[in-house]
């Protein structure tokens, strides 16, 4: 359990980012801190002294204690973690982000981790030395164990408020999840296509990630539910891997996506937009027509749905919806107040492929 201390150094670290937001430089004195938060002056001053060994702040002798110009600037920025800054997804999710902590005078710093656990470490160590005001974060290998969650705790005792981004992990306990309703939007997906009178459906997901292996459970459940076979030979997998190798070389498919387990199949529930129209590329080469042998559907309406060579049926959120949920969150804990997880729905976008 934290000291005494260290849970005020805590909330003066959040005192700090909201004086520089308001452009305030002078702390409340000793006293009034004291005051106002029913600590020992002693304890205070050990806050303080926290505080000012970290560069946060610096005392002047006879006038009182100040921001400090070096780190003022840190502890008015909001971190934003996310698998790749260059996916198709997060260029406006990272724009909207922005937008809203502008608003509150807040500027955003993005990392990226490649998916890979131990940058993602890397970029939380060097976070714990800069302290921003908070950190919004998509956990690499979301559906994997994360080895990351003392890194995750230090960050928890500093005060550092945390919101996640499409997979919640255990540390912080209770931090806020902003995440698709996954498992709803496949069961959509598949009621969709058994109303279009398709019976035969496969999938494709990716096996690392959360919100992916959400869509796999919600898939299956909807057939079951449904009274359709559940054909798992006809259920596709591919990692971070798979994806790279897709990218390098985007004419030829990874050795696990075997679109040979697929020729049973009249339809296809993809687990992005990304992975759907690369398997419509290969589909249309092997001489599968789409829709007319195969509907493609997936998740997201991105750009990939307008260049595919047939169109594609992809699910959407409300525009904005994920970047500025999840920020509004991330500004309600800085400014000590609650927040809560949210799920957000989906609308079907109908276009050729289905």
């Amino acid at each position: 359990m934290a000291a005494k201390y260290e849970i005020l150094a805590a909330q003066l670290r959040r005192l700090c980012t909201r004086m520089k937001r308001r452009g305030e430089t002078k702390l409340p004195s000793e006293t009034e801190l004291a005051a106002q938060t029913g600590n020992s002056r002693q304890t205070i001053r050990h806050a303080l002294r926290m505080l000012e060994e970290e560069g946060l702040i610096r005392r002047v002798r006879g006038s009182g204690t100040y921001l400090s110009d070096e780190k003022e600037k840190k502890a008015a920025r909001v971190a934003v973690l996310v698998s790749s800054a260059d996916t198709y997804l997060y260029p406006q999710l990272i724009r909207d982000i922005e937008a809203v902590c502008q608003t509150e005078g807040l500027q955003t710093a993005v990392f990226s981790t490649g998916n890979e656990v131990m940058k993602e470490r890397g970029i939380l160590e060097s976070l714990l030395q800069d302290k921003p005001a908070g950190i919004l974060m998509e956990a690499a290998k979301s559906a994997l164990p994360s080895p990351n969650l003392d890194l995750l705790s230090a960050m928890e005792r500093h005060g550092i408020p945390l919101v996640f981004l499409s997979a919640p992990l255990p540390v912080p306990g209770g931090a806020p999840c902003i995440r698709a309703d996954n498992e709803g939007g496949a069961g959509m997906l598949v009621r969709y296509l058994l109303e279009k009178g398709r019976r035969r459906i496969g999938g494709i997901f990716r096996s690392d990630e959360l919100q992916s292996t959400e869509r796999y459970h919600g898939f299956v459940s909807e057939l079951i539910r449904s009274g359709c076979p559940v054909n798992e030979n006809a259920i596709l997998w591919f990692d971070t891997e798979d994806h790279r190798q897709l990218l390098r070389e985007p004419d030829r498919l990874p050795e696990r996506i075997n679109l040979s387990r697929l020729s049973d199949c009249d339809a296809l529930v993809c687990s992005n937009d990304e992975i759907a129209y690369h398997l419509i590329r290969h589909l249309l080469k092997a001489g599968v027509r789409v829709p007319e042998d195969m509907a493609v559907v997936s998740f997201d309406n991105s750009h990939y749905c307008l260049l595919s060579p047939v169109s594609i049926t992809s699910l959407t959120h409300e525009k904005h919806q994920p970047g500025r949920a999840a920020a509004e969150a991330l500004l309600n804990l800085i400014n000590e107040k609650s927040a809560r997880s949210a799920r957000l729905s989906w609308t079907l976008r109908e276009r050729a492929s289905g």
